[in-house]
Parts: C-alpha cells; sequence; structure tokens
C-alpha cells in the first residue's frame, strides 16, 4: 500500500515515467525521488499533479448534512460539485433514499497520523436473515486518542433490505449496537452449516466472530470459538481447504505496530508530518484455521506452507489452478504477494513468483490491496487483477495455464489510467451484461498531504470491450465526476433486477448506494449449494454459451478489498430462452442443468444436474 524506503524502488517507480521521450522530466522526476527518501521513502507532495487533475489537496463532495455523525471530514475540504445524472449514464446515486446514513470513521480528528487508521473499511452484502434479498453489513472502524494513540471501536451497523432501495436500520435489533475493537472489514460465511450466514469482523485489536441465531440477530462467539485474532488483521475468507464438507478461514494479517503506532514520520522537502509506511513495522502473518464441525477451530498455519514474510490486505479464495482444492491469491503490502496452491493434505505450495503474480512488470514487490478473479478475454482461465499504490498501474495477471500468468497490464489498455492513483476496491462485474466481465476500481490517498495525488481520489469503470479495456468513467455517472476517499466496495444486485449495483465504502464520509441504470432484457441467476464439499461452493465454476462463446464464471470469495460480494451468478440470456449451464463442483463433479428460468434466481443443488461426461 505504502512506498518502499529503498532507492531502487523509488527509481523505479519513477522510472515508469520514461516511458514518454521527455528525458529531461525523467530526469527531474528521479531526481525529485531521490531527495524525498531522506525522510520516508518516495512520499513527496507534487502539487503540479494535483492541479492537472483539477481536484486541489482536499476537495469533497459531500454536503455538511451527509455529514451527521461524521466528524472527522478535514476542516479543509471544499465543496466540488458533482455534474448531473446524463441519459446513459450507467449508475445513479441513491443513497438520499435508502435511509442508510452512516459511515466508516477512521479517527483521523486526532491528528496522530497512524498506520492503524489508513487501512479500513469494507462493507458486506449478505441475506441475514435469509428473505432472499442483499442486505448490508458496514464495520463502523473507530476512535483514536493520545498520545500515545489508543483505539476505541465504534459500532457497526446492519441494514435490512425492504426492497427498491428502501434499507432500515437493524443493527440494535440483531444484536450488533455494542462497538467491539476498531474494526476494519468483514468476511460472510456459514460455519456450522445452518444456511444462516455468520459474520466474521477484522480489526485492530481482536476481530471477533458472530453466529447468526436464525432469529434475526448474531451472537458473539469469538472466545468460544477457539478463534484467536489479536492484532492487525484485515482481509478473511471462508473457504472449504480439506474438502470435509464445513468452512474453514484464511486470515490475512498486516504488520505489527502495538506500542509504536506514533513513530514521526516528516515528508523532507516541506517538513510535514503524514502517516507511516509499513516498512517501519515487521509483518504479523497470515492465519489459517481449520473447522473442527463444533463450533471451534485450530489454528493450523505451522506446517500448512503459509508464510509469515507478507503484510496482507487482501485476501482471494477459489480453485485458481482447477485441481479440486482451494487455492488462495494474498495482495500483501510492499512485499511480493502469495499464491499458494492447494494440496489433498490441506497443505499449500506458495508460488506466487514462479507463477508471475508475486510483482509487478517493473520487477518489484508493489503495495497492493485490492484483488478479484474473473475471465477477462474469455479464454476459460481465471486472470487476476490487483490494485496498487500510486505511481503504480494496477496489474491484469492473465492466466496463460493453470499454474502461471503473464502480466498483460498494458496490452489491456490499463496503464496509466489509475497510476497515480492509490487503489483499493475492485472486482470483475459485467455492468452491462454483455457476456465480457468489466472492472471497477476504487480510490483514495493513505497520505492526507503528502501524496502524489489528493487524500480524495477518482473511481473509475472499466467497459470490457472484448478482451481489453475502456476506461467509460466519463459515462458512468455523477459519482465518478468527484473525487472521494475511498475503500472497501461491494458488488451485487440489491433490487433483483438483473443489474448489478455498487455499494461504496468511503473513509469519513457516508457510504455510497449506486444503482445500475442500464437495462437488461435477459438474464439468469444462479446460487450454488455444494453436497461434497461446503455448501457455499467457493472453487466450483459455472459455464454457459452465450453469443457464441462459452462464459466462464468462478464462485469465489473474498473480490474486492475488505468486503463481501453477492455470490450469486447473473449471466446473459436470450430473450425467452432458458438456459442450459453447466457447473463443475469442488468436489470434481461435472453436471449439467438444463431449462433454468429467465429472470429470477434459481438454486442448483449438487447431485441434482445430470451427468457431465
Amino acid at each position: 500500500m505504502l512506498k518502499r524506503q529503498q532507492l531502487s524502488r523509488c527509481q523505479m517507480a519513477n522510472s515508469m515515467y520514461c516511458l514518454f521521450p521527455n528525458r529531461f522530466l525523467c530526469q527531474l522526476l528521479l531526481l525529485c525521488g531521490m531527495m524525498s527518501i531522506v525522510a520516508i521513502g518516495c512520499e513527496t507532495n507534487e502539487t503540479s499533479t494535483k492541479e492537472e487533475e483539477g481536484l486541489g489537496p482536499h476537495t469533497s463532495p459531500v454536503t455538511e448534512a451527509a455529514l451527521t455523525g461524521l466528524d472527522s471530514l478535514d476542516e479543509k475540504a471544499l465543496p466540488m460539485p458533482s455534474r448531473a445524472l446524463q441519459p446513459g449514464d450507467w449508475f445513479e446515486d441513491v443513497t438520499d433514499r435508502t435511509g442508510i446514513r452512516v459511515g466508516y470513521q477512521n479517527g483521523r480528528e486526532a491528528d496522530l497520523y497512524t498506520i492503524v487508521e489508513t487501512v479500513g473499511g469494507g462493507v458486506a452484502m449478505i441475506d441475514y436473515d435469509q428473505d432472499g434479498d442483499l442486505d448490508l453489513f458496514i464495520p463502523g472502524g473507530g476512535r483514536i486518542t493520545g498520545p500515545p494513540p489508543r483505539f476505541e471501536g465504534l459500532p457497526s451497523a446492519l441494514y435490512r433490505n425492504d426492497g427498491e432501495f428502501r434499507f432500515v436500520d437493524v443493527t440494535a435489533q440483531a444484536g450488533l449496537e455494542i462497538a467491539g475493537d476498531y474494526s476494519l472489514g468483514c468476511a460472510v460465511g456459514d460455519y456450522d452449516q445452518d444456511h444462516f450466514p455468520d459474520l466474521l469482523v477484522t480489526c485492530y485489536g481482536t476481530s471477533r466472530l458472530y453466529h447468526n441465531n436464525r432469529a434475526g440477530g448474531f451472537e458473539d462467539v469469538t472466545t468460544t470459538s477457539g478463534l484467536s485474532l489479536d492484532g492487525f488483521y484485515t482481509s478473511a475468507v471462508w473457504a472449504d481447504v480439506d474438502r470435509d464438507g464445513w468452512e474453514d478461514l484464511y486470515i490475512a494479517g498486516y504488520v505489527r505496530c502495538e506500542g509504536s503506532e506514533d513513530i514521526n514520520c516528516i515528508e523532507a522537502i516541506r517538513g510535514v508530518r503524514d502517516t507511516c509506511g509499513p516498512w517501519h513495522y515487521p509483518p504479523l502473518g497470515d492465519r489459517l484455521y481449520r473447522n473442527r464441525r463444533d463450533g471451534t477451530f485450530v489454528d493450523i498455519t505451522e506446517g500448512s506452507g503459509v508464510r509469515k514474510d507478507g503484510k496482507g490486505l487482501g485476501v482471494l479464495a477459489t480453485d485458481i489452478d482447477r485441481n479440486g482444492w482451494i487455492d488462495f491469491y494474498v495482495a500483501n503490502d510492499t512485499v511480493a504477494n502469495h499464491l499458494y496452491l492447494g494440496r489433498a493434505d490441506a497443505k499449500f505450495d506458495e508460488t506466487g513468483l514462479v507463477a508471475g503474480v508475486s510483482v509487478g512488470y517493473a520487477g518489484t514487490p508493489e503495495g497492493s490491496m485490492g484483488v478479484d478473479i474473473g475471465d477477462f478475454d474469455g479464454d476459460g482461465r481465471g486472470d487476476l487483477f490487483v490494485t496498487n499504490f500510486e505511481m503504480e498501474d494496477n496489474a491484469l495477471y492473465r492466466a496463460v495455464s493453470e499454474t502461471s500468468f503473464a502480466d498483460r497490464t498494458l496490452q489491456a489498455n490499463l496503464g496509466d489510467t489509475c497510476r497515480r492513483y492509490v487503489g483499493f476496491g475492485t472486482g470483475f462485474a459485467d455492468f452491462d451484461l454483455d457476456g465480457w466481465l468489466d472492472l471497477f476500481v476504487i480510490n483514495g490517498n493513505v497520505h492526507y498531504a503528502t501524496g502524489r495525488t489528493s487524500y480524495l481520489q477518482p473511481a473509475f469503470i472499466f467497459q470490457n470491450r472484448g478482451g481489453y479495456f475502456e476506461n467509460v468513467s466519463n459515462r458512468a455517472g455523477p459519482y465518478f465526476s468527484v473525487a472521494h476517499a475511498g475503500r472497501g466496495a461491494a458488488v451485487g444486485d440489491l433490487d433483483d433486477d438483473g443489474s448489478l449495483d455498487l455499494v461504496i465504502v468511503h473513509q469519513n464520509q457516508p457510504v455510497t448506494l449506486l444503482r445500475n441504470r442500464l437495462e437488461q432484457k435477459g438474464w439468469a441467476r444462479v446460487s450454488l449449494r455444494a453436497t461434497d464439499s461446503a455448501p457455499n461452493a467457493v472453487g466450483a465454476t459455472v459455464m454457459a454459451e452465450h453469443g457464441g462463446r462459452t462464459l466462464v464464471r468462478h464462485v469465489r470469495a473474498g473480490s474486492g478489498y475488505l468486503s463481501h460480494f453477492d455470490q450469486r451468478i447473473l449471466l446473459p440470456a436470450v430473450d425467452d430462452q432458458p438456459q442450459q449451464i453447466n457447473v463443475r463442483w469442488p468436489s470434481g463433479r461435472q453436471e449439467v442443468f438444463t431449462n433454468v428460468p429467465l429472470r429470477e434466481t434459481t438454486e442448483l443443488v449438487e447431485g441434482t444436474g445430470q451427468n457431465d461426461s
């Protein structure tokens, strides 16, 4: 997420500008990087870049009314009006009519510049009451007091979906009104197989497990579950690593900073204090817990193959190499990303460097945050996308075999556009339902004053034009014309109209709900329930014919950043013609489901389809 101190790292980051013919500009940028390394690596303040963006150092579209209860927005922030909604815009901001008025708070008002406040937060789309539509869970973040810094959690929020983008606050009713520790993100799973989703909330402090009581509420079972998650934990995923039918837990650890959160980092040129980078702290290391099938877990990290040198911010789970066992891809901050390929003995081989997904195209580790998998080019394999820090292009790794990838960022037209920004939330999603997976990227700086661009940054939508991407943010809607301190986001169909919507979390600004306005004529949606592995079917693939091509979609967990997406699979369909859908289950069984109806959700249960031999 944050840049390293090493001079070679800074030189390589600046050298990306040398793709242009202006040699003097290259030398000037390189000299600037070398000068600023004296204090905090490459951290400089490029006001000229901000002026080019037209954003100013602290712009914000948020009104005073929208900031009720959110008192930590920078007092220097100036309103930046968004453009009006236009015909043909992809998304409409419907937040005002939803009843959702909460936002993630990071404790910035304390002016203590801790690394903790740079990371959160996320959002989960979760049908907690099993009524068929997606509700929303939003971690609250926390307050910071001191010095020395002390961290206090703020309550999270649970909103029930009552249809047509109307949501009701049921936080207290669900027993979630009591704040835990300083929360960051969330993960959704059904660890006890009662068909009601449970919640894991990651925290700086003690991450907490909430069991769904099937009566509209949750119970904190952290202590009785055997989970021991004290530290700086970020993203987490539920997946069945040993294929015993029960969901296990992988959780990414960031850094160890307890007792040293108040390191003073001063930008060299102007003498301005700002947040510190992760190179000041040792890695915390990731953890892997096996489900004991009795409501408790055992730590199996030791000997599993999970490394201790990662600084994890994003983690993705699915069957990447298509061998029937769960794999994990971990986005690490300023150190190499990790690719863990699962084996039949529930152990993992870390192959990131060999597979070509551990570093960027410059050959150095990057500051990685958000991550997702999807078949962007239609060849049937799952490709990986990772968001990165400023002066580092987000990375698109195209699968060239089951176990190897090639960086295709530039060839897919994804270079340069987001290079100046700090990418967090992201995901593959077929927003226009043409059969090609589009991309969204949510940006926001971690430095308040010393970043190369503003703390508040624009988000982007990239339309897939058949294996390469076009930046269509200028027609994505008014939200994309203004800057935010973006972090996590989730994609899913909140109103069940066949169009994928977006929920976006910002730091110290209200959550935004974007309704997809693109009309979808024919579509089919399926949810999967496995019987020979964990019911959530993470690791399965769904295939359907459309427009002369075979569409491949992955059932995955951990997409994006600190968040949980709608795990139902949405597919385009020819109007009035039921679909035939093929499923490859985690068990290896392949089945065909015929006459899948359109414009509704159909549950596909393993063992009830026709064998596809």
